[in-house]
């Protein structure tokens, strides 16, 4: 037998960090430390079962289900309604400012997912910067156990995986994943008014001189947590349209061209054998040796003791 939970009546919507006090369970992970911007991502301990009122969020929420998903569930938001076992690997989709009342029984599995929160400035700004859109003119309806968008599932899961092992590719790669997942949302699961679904000036390439400005500011910040607006600064474009066009030049996104420099340096301070494996991933720019064997094998082959 469950409990309702009910929030207090004055509560103004709540920011991810006020969420956390208000909802009856705890998370095995959170970005909350990692500074992503304009996103957080939490996967929550597995629950037996569940019946409480969700205050209103400041952010769109999406909620991913997992390889075990709810059963006998009745989910209430904005008067649409789901009655009915859920589905796995499924969007549930939560605009912001709006109540919702979340009941789920216990049916002999633990569920899981995984919660997303996007910020409302981080979606004005890819809606006005990649589809030239006023963003009071999107508006995201409420969605539960959603499947038929496999892209937006996909970017979903990567960010699930980037949390779950700690953050591997840093800003970079969270920001640049954030930035595709509210592209997918707006095209694929919004009511927007005005322009198609085409990215504003999808063509082109980053002038040379502009790609050799952000490599020499890669190279030299490589051991800190680049984020995707330094890269962005530096080359006087918006985050989306830099990303985009960094990919168009090199053929990789600018987080995975960070991992291939880190490599590259590590294998020449490997070769001048001044510095051990522990040392030598903190001064390229890895949280730890852990971290570094497994890009350095996944690029070069081998790991780095052997190719010491």
């Amino acid at each position: 037998m469950t409990r309702t939970i009910q929030p207090p009546k004055h509560l103004r919507p709540l920011t991810p960090d006020d969420r956390l006090r208000h909802i009856p369970y705890a998370f095995q992970h959170t970005s909350a430390t990692h500074g992503w911007n304009g996103l957080r991502v939490e996967y929550n301990t597995p629950q037996p079962a569940s019946d409480f009122v969700h205050p209103p969020l400041a952010c769109l929420m999406v909620v991913l289900t997992g390889k075990i998903f709810p059963e006998r569930t009745d989910h209430r938001c904005d008067n649409e309604r789901y009655s009915g076992d859920g589905l796995p690997h499924a969007v549930n989709l939560l605009p912001p400012g709006i109540e919702s009342q979340w009941r789920w029984r216990y049916t002999g599995d633990f569920t899981d997912s995984t919660h997303y929160q996007l910020s409302p400035a981080l979606i004005s700004k890819v809606a006005e910067e990649a589809f030239d859109l006023d963003p009071a003119r999107i508006q995201f309806p409420v969605r539960y156990y959603d499947q038929s968008s496999p892209e937006v599932i996909k970017t979903l899961t990567a960010l699930r995986h980037e949390l779950v092992t700690g953050g591997p590719g840093g800003r970079l790669c969270a920001e640049s994943l954030a930035n595709v997942l509210v592209v997918q949302l707006i095209r694929q699961m919004s009511n927007r008014q005005g322009s198609g679904g085409g990215i504003r000036g999808a063509g082109g390439r980053l002038p040379r001189h502009t790609l050799r400005a952000v490599e020499e500011y890669i190279h030299a910040h490589l051991d800190q947590n680049i984020a995707l607006a330094d890269l962005a600064d530096v080359a006087h474009l918006s985050e989306f349209h830099f990303a985009r066009l960094f990919k168009q030049t090199t053929g990789l996104p600018p987080y995975q061209f960070v991992i291939h420099q880190r490599v590259e340096h590590a294998k020449r301070l490997i070769a001048a054998g001044q510095l051990s494996l522990v040392q030598i991933a903190i001064e390229v720019g890895f949280s730890d040796q852990s971290q570094l064997t497994r890009h350095f094998k996944r690029l070069v082959g081998v790991t780095p003791r052997r190719f010491a």
